[in-house]
């Protein structure tokens, strides 16, 4: 049985087995005290409270019903861990709205009926009708963890962790990092309403975005390329760049870069180690200021494997008229070919960017899937402030290695270091 068809059944047996006890049971038990008060007139409150009473596994009931319907909320929202946030705060808001505007005041007149039937209630009496249900007292007091943690999050500091290789060997998988919300200019939570400028990104900076033929997945890159820049990206994994100077500003720019106008920059890189990380070749990149380390596999360079294939372009349109959703980015990505021509060189758009994984031969990047939109840019890494080794994980399929490969046996304090 998988997860979704256990959530359907759990939910639905809850569901009935709580609306019966609302509807059916509890009324029930009310008429039982009734009939027990018309002929004991001083039924102590302890003997009271055991008749109202719901059985245990009605409670158990009720606490799946709840926890099956916050599992299927958080189900439809995956993978987008901030809409559960916010979502989660609005929720723990109303709450708390409810609880102090409305729920403690029905509390207390409760309190003050109660002093008009008895002189002198039972303490437990009184206790018990000042109570709030369970979840109105977890849902207030989890809101000001909430709020900070989505003011964190979503203003100053988001962490992440590295799923893959492709960005190897400058991030490792399981390296935990920190992006920097701000540096770009603030956005609203979810909708990515910009509230603030910022800084504009540079050359060099590694940077996380929503992936534009993955709309809801964060990516991070290091991006190579401005608006206006014309990249080139031959079979040799070789990169040109002939950069955008048609405003002063733009011009500053390239030449802070060591790029010259009008001219096809070569990208220079040096081989730093043959074979030198995981069996991959290891060279020095400068891009802009930064200078940094990239992965080329020999065998992709000897074999030439240039993945631009310009009869996939009918094949898309082909597969557009079965799949009307389909797009050219996610069609690409799919099928591991590049989105255009690179050799031939290509413009960057106006408000995208052109963005690559150090992992030059084990990246899904802009060369599949087209440019980065300015929109979809969420923040700049910055530092790693943690990398954690898990030793039952199949190292050739990681996806393959059950339950035991979620489990953490080891921490590499020397991945501690900031991000260039």
């Amino acid at each position: 049985m998988d997860f979704k068809t256990f959530l359907i059944i759990a939910f639905i047996a809850s569901s009935i087995i709580s609306g019966l006890d609302i509807w059916v049971w509890s009324k029930q038990r009310k008429d039982k005290l009734e009939k027990l008060r018309s002929k004991k007139r001083n039924i102590e409150y302890e003997d009271a409270q055991k008749i109202l009473e719901k059985p245990d596994w009605v409670s158990l009931s009720d606490t799946a019903f709840v926890m099956t319907c916050i599992a299927a909320v958080i189900w439809m929202m995956l993978p987008n861990f901030e809409l559960i946030l916010v979502v989660a705060l609005g929720i723990s808001f109303v709450i708390t709205l409810v609880e102090k505007f409305y729920m403690e005041k029905k509390a207390e007149a409760k309190v003050q009926a109660l002093y008009q039937i008895k002189t002198h209630p039972d303490e437990k009496e009184i206790e018990a009708v000042r109570k709030l249900p369970w979840w109105i007292d977890y849902g207030w007091s989890f809101f000001p963890l909430l709020l900070i943690i989505v003011l964190l999050r979503s203003f100053f500091y988001e962490p992440f962790k590295i799923p893959s290789g492709s960005m190897k060997p400058t991030l490792w998988v399981h390296d935990f990092i920190l992006v920097n919300k701000f540096a770009y200019g603030l956005r609203l939570p979810v909708t990515k309403t910009k509230l603030t400028e910022g800084d504009a990104p540079q050359r060099g900076d590694v940077v996380v975005f929503r992936a534009p033929h993955e709309p809801e997945k964060d990516y991070i890159k290091r991006l190579i390329a401005l608006p206006g820049d014309t990249v080139f990206y031959n079979q040799k994994h070789e990169l040109f760049i002939i950069p955008n100077c048609d405003t002063d500003s733009a011009r500053e720019n390239a030449n802070n870069a060591g790029l010259q106008c009008g001219v096809k920059n070569l990208i220079h890189r040096r081989l730093v180690s043959d074979d030198g990380f995981e069996n991959t070749d290891v060279y020095e990149e400068t891009i802009g200021t930064v200078t940094h380390q990239i992965l080329v596999h020999e065998k992709d360079i000897q074999y030439g494997q240039y993945r631009y294939i310009p009869g996939w372009r009918a094949s898309y349109e082909a597969n557009k008229r079965v799949y009307p959703n389909l797009t050219e980015r996610k069609f690409h990505a799919d099928r591991g070919s590049f989105h255009y021509d690179w050799a031939k060189g290509v413009k960057v758009p106006q408000a995208n960017y052109f963005v690559l994984g150090d992992n030059r031969t084990g990246s899904s990047d802009s060369r599949f899937w087209g440019f980065v939109p300015e929109k979809r840019m969420v923040g700049k890494a910055e530092a790693i402030w943690m990398h954690l080794e898990f030793g039952f994980e199949d190292k050739k399929n990681p996806d393959k290695g059950g339950i035991m490969s979620y489990i953490p046996t080891g921490v590499k304090f020397d991945r501690v270091q900031g991000i260039k």
